[in-house]
């Protein structure tokens, strides 16, 4: 695999750490050694970075190991084992992210279902970029529009479709928190791997299983 240059961006150690030991529990140790191995990371094999927020690992590394990922199980497989990594990076993350409001107070549960998905696509963004976030654009059409500028997770790489499911994983899970447990729908419309200024995703503000609840 061509190495990626190094980007000087850098993403929190903790969000790779949780991403690598999620494929672990799919793909075993071995499976994630081939993926590091074919990524030019075998410095990562049995050394996953460390257990804190603090934003160490260059974008470049990630995106291989992304594009790794995607050549050894194709398209669907990668999908599928990135959704579940990007669900388990905020969950087991949220612990980390400093005085989050409680999402089962009366306060809270008293705003409506459009400002709850706000709140949560705003911490995340707040979180990633360093600086305090609260609103998030929306489409015509009303749904929330979560744009990356510089994503980590096709940097520098070039394909046919967005495929930075990692990310929408990512934001299923922040929204399924904030709505205290409803999922909907994220949809990748926009990448930079595939020549678009930022990856975009639209999350509806209908939730699939709205009726279940």
């Amino acid at each position: 695999m061509k190495p990626i240059p190094a980007s000087g961006l850098y993403y929190p150690n903790k969000f790779i750490r949780i991403f690598l030991l999620s494929l672990e529990d799919v793909a075993g140790q071995n499976g994630v050694k081939a993926i590091l191995n074919m990524a030019g990371q075998s410095n990562l094999i049995g050394n996953y970075p460390p257990d804190n927020m603090e934003g160490e690992f260059d974008f470049s590394h990630y995106s291989m190991i992304n594009a790794a990922l995607n050549d050894l199980y194709g398209s669907k497989g990668a999908r599928i084992l990135s959704l579940r990594a990007g669900n388990a990076v905020f969950s087991e993350s949220i612990g980390d992210l400093g005085n989050v409001l409680d999402t089962n107070s009366e306060s809270y549960q008293s705003k409506s279902l459009e400002e709850k998905i706000e709140f949560g696509l705003a911490l995340v963004r707040s979180v990633i970029s360093g600086k305090k976030e609260t609103s998030i654009p929306r489409t015509e059409d009303g749904c929330f529009l979560y744009s990356v500028q510089h994503c980590p997770v096709c940097w520098g790489r070039t394909t046919s479709a967005p495929e930075c499911f990692l990310t929408a994983g990512l934001l299923q899970a922040v929204v399924r928190w904030s709505t205290n447990g409803l999922d909907f729908p994220v949809t990748q419309v926009k990448a930079h791997s595939c020549g678009d200024a930022t990856c975009d995703y639209v999350i509806s503000t209908t939730p699939i299983n709205a009726a279940e609840k």
